[in-house]
């Protein structure tokens, strides 16, 4: 497994900041957790489901390729952090359906 993570500094207050995402030996996500300014959550894969959520893309092995300076930053992170964001992620609302719950 391999765990990504992109930062996003982009003007648009309904696009996620952080992205978190477990990714296969083939470099599809497994798993990914979106953090949005306004402070909701979204899970996809694993306990969450939602696997059509998930980019059907491979990541690409030099993830230097999907910055964007001033925009988007991507850089791999340890399964350790990844699974701690995930344990966060189910404390939290899960988008806003979870809001209603």
């Amino acid at each position: 497994m391999f765990y990504v993570l992109i930062e996003q500094d982009l003007e648009e207050e309904d696009e996620p900041r952080h992205i978190y995402a477990e990714l296969d030996s083939s470099r599809r996500e497994v798993r990914r957790v979106e953090f949005y300014p306004n402070g909701l959550c979204f899970a996809y894969g694993g306990a969450y489901g939602r696997q059509e959520a998930l980019s059907p893309a491979p990541y690409p092995e030099d993830l230097r390729t999907l910055n964007r300076p001033g925009e988007v930053e991507a850089h791999a992170i340890t399964a350790d952090v990844f699974h701690a964001i995930w344990g966060q992620a189910q404390e939290r609302p899960d988008g806003f359906m979870g809001m209603f719950a």
